[in-house]
């Protein structure tokens, strides 16, 4: 069991935050919640979430906030979906209550407190022969579809802004509906930041989350998510900060809480200058995190992180509650597995033509103790034989180190149970990764950390540099080295997403339109067979 009794998490020195103008300072103040799943029946969740929901809002540790955001998937269900209103009427749930109750509350609760609020709900809609939304899937024979969506309350608690997710997980398919064309959805604020926002598994695609960035210019984010967990690459801090990052844009992100299902993690990032605070639980809990962010058009600055000195431990901290996925692709992989006693190692490694330039130096630990320690391998991958924890297709470029069980490749992206006491045997010295990204249209490249407490490291424990820098269409020359010595790490490495074009049905065939010259973003997977075109033109030409 657990308590609902939020907790509130400060920065350093738990300096107050400040309202902010568009004009009158460089910051802006946010809140990010993780949340716990709630318990009972389909109504029983919606009343207790609804009620914490408001609690938070209520509370006064919301009052120094401009904007607070909730996590997808925890506040309704199938069973209590609401209309939303069109954003352009700018309608107010509070005094216009022809939505379902827990709506009509939140948008009161966001009044009240004078701030702007993200949540994230299932949503319905009226649908049928001449009407609804245009959408991937058929009507059902209800006339309601169903959309994974979030809304956006201003401090009045108007409707300003909503995005139906356009990449549901797996078993989303089958109750809620894509839009055939996806939403790209921004707000402006009273503070001077205009946001855009996608949802959880959106992450991962070209469409919106890049579009968003790259066609629109936005430089925050807003990411609800209930992110299913993934070693060595996927986990969830380690992605929205690599994330952040590599895209150098402040996110805030708002995560479910729910370890033993794989669900933990929120945390406000921004961009190359790393995250302001993040949190990942080990426990389901209910936790506001707060932190300020730079405002990008007038030049604000994010405060550094002060780290300790480093100190040789043999046993630290591990985060042994989180349940993780295993990556699969990881069996595809050019892989080396390390000596287990290495100290100095040096290779290249190459899958196919995409070669990766390791080195890895150790210091040994004193120890007497007979306590279990992680083998090592690298990796190098480049193709689209992989996908996104097995839900849909993938073309991944990656060049790293992990951490494994043992010395079988299978042992690899999964982490010791509680019950076994492990060690550092050695630290980790110095690590310099370095490998030419091939160029494409759509690509990000970004750097995947991890240790023992299931959290990146530090932007300013590595070192990150791009030639030329953020070029698509160029070969890109890409070096991650780790700047001051770490005892443990469960990955240190280059990630790089090629956004593959080629579609996923997820076993539903009207999901997908016949869709010709379907290929990959990137050299890795071959043109469309001409004898194929060949045979379909001469088809058509029977058929006139």
């Amino acid at each position: 069991m657990y308590s609902h009794a939020v907790r509130l998490i400060c920065l350093a020195m738990c300096l107050p935050l400040q309202l902010s103008l568009a004009t009158d300072n460089s910051y802006y103040s946010a809140g990010v919640v993780e949340y716990a799943d709630e318990t009972g029946t389909s109504k029983e969740r919606v009343i207790k979430a609804t009620a914490g929901f408001v609690a938070l809002l209520e509370s006064n540790d919301t009052s120094d906030l401009d904007i607070l955001v909730f996590p997808e998937h925890v506040l309704n269900n199938g069973d209590y979906a609401t209309f939303v209103p069109d954003p352009e009427k700018r309608i107010t749930p509070c005094f216009s209550p022809d939505y379902e109750l827990f709506l009509v509350e939140i948008s009161c609760a966001t009044r009240a407190r004078n701030i702007y609020v993200v949540i994230n709900v299932v949503e319905k809609e009226l649908c049928g022969k001449d009407y609804g939304s245009d959408a991937l899937n058929p009507c059902p024979a209800s006339g309601v579809r169903l959309f994974n969506t979030n809304v956006v309350l201003d401090r009045r608690g108007r409707v300003i802004s909503r995005y139906r997710k356009t990449h549901l997980w797996r078993r989303e398919y089958y109750a809620m509906a894509v839009l055939r064309q996806p939403d790209l959805s921004t707000f402006e604020t009273d503070f001077g930041v205009t946001f855009g926002h996608f949802i959880c598994f959106d992450m991962l695609f070209y469409e919106p989350a890049m579009r968003l960035i790259l066609e629109q210019n936005i430089t925050d984010i807003i990411y609800p998510t209930y992110w299913f967990s993934e070693l060595p690459f996927l986990s969830a801090l380690q992605l929205q900060e690599g994330w952040a990052f590599a895209n150098n844009v402040n996110l805030l992100a708002a995560d479910g809480s729910n370890p033993g299902q794989r669900t933990t993690g929120s945390g406000i990032y921004a961009g190359r200058s790393g995250r302001q605070i993040a949190a990942i639980y080990q426990q389901p809990t209910v936790q506001l995190l707060k932190a300020r962010l730079p405002k990008r058009s007038l030049g604000g600055v994010a405060d550094p992180e002060v780290l300790p000195a480093f100190q040789p431990q043999s046993t630290t901290a591990r985060h042994t509650g989180l349940l993780t996925f295993r990556d699969r692709n990881l069996d595809v992989f050019r892989t080396a597995l390390l000596p287990e006693d290495f100290v100095n190692e040096s290779q290249q490694l190459c899958h196919g033509s995409f070669c990766c330039n390791f080195q890895v130096e150790r210091r040994p630990i004193p120890s007497t103790a007979e306590y279990a320690a992680y083998r090592y391998r690298l990796g190098a991958y480049l193709d689209n034989e992989s996908t996104f924890i097995l839900v849909d297709r993938s073309e991944q470029a990656v060049c790293a180190v992990f951490a494994c069980l043992d010395e079988e490749l299978a042992s690899c992206g999964r982490i010791f149970p509680g019950h076994i006491a492990v060690a550092n045997r050695y630290y980790f010295e110095r690590i310099r990764i370095e490998a030419v990204f091939p160029a494409a249209q759509r690509r990000l490249i970004m750097p995947s950390t991890l240790d023992g407490s299931m959290r990146p490291l530090p932007v300013s424990q590595f070192n990150w540099t791009e030639s030329p820098s953020a070029q698509l269409l160029s070969d890109t020359q890409v070096q991650l080295e780790l700047l001051q010595p770490k005892n443990d790490l469960l990955t240190f490495g280059i990630w790089a997403n090629y956004f593959s074009q080629v579609p996923t049905t997820h076993n539903l065939d009207h999901l997908q339109p016949i869709v010709l010259n379907a290929r990959s973003s990137s050299v890795a997977i071959g043109s469309t067979s001409c004898l194929g075109l060949l045979l379909l033109a001469l088809l058509l030409l029977q058929l006139r």
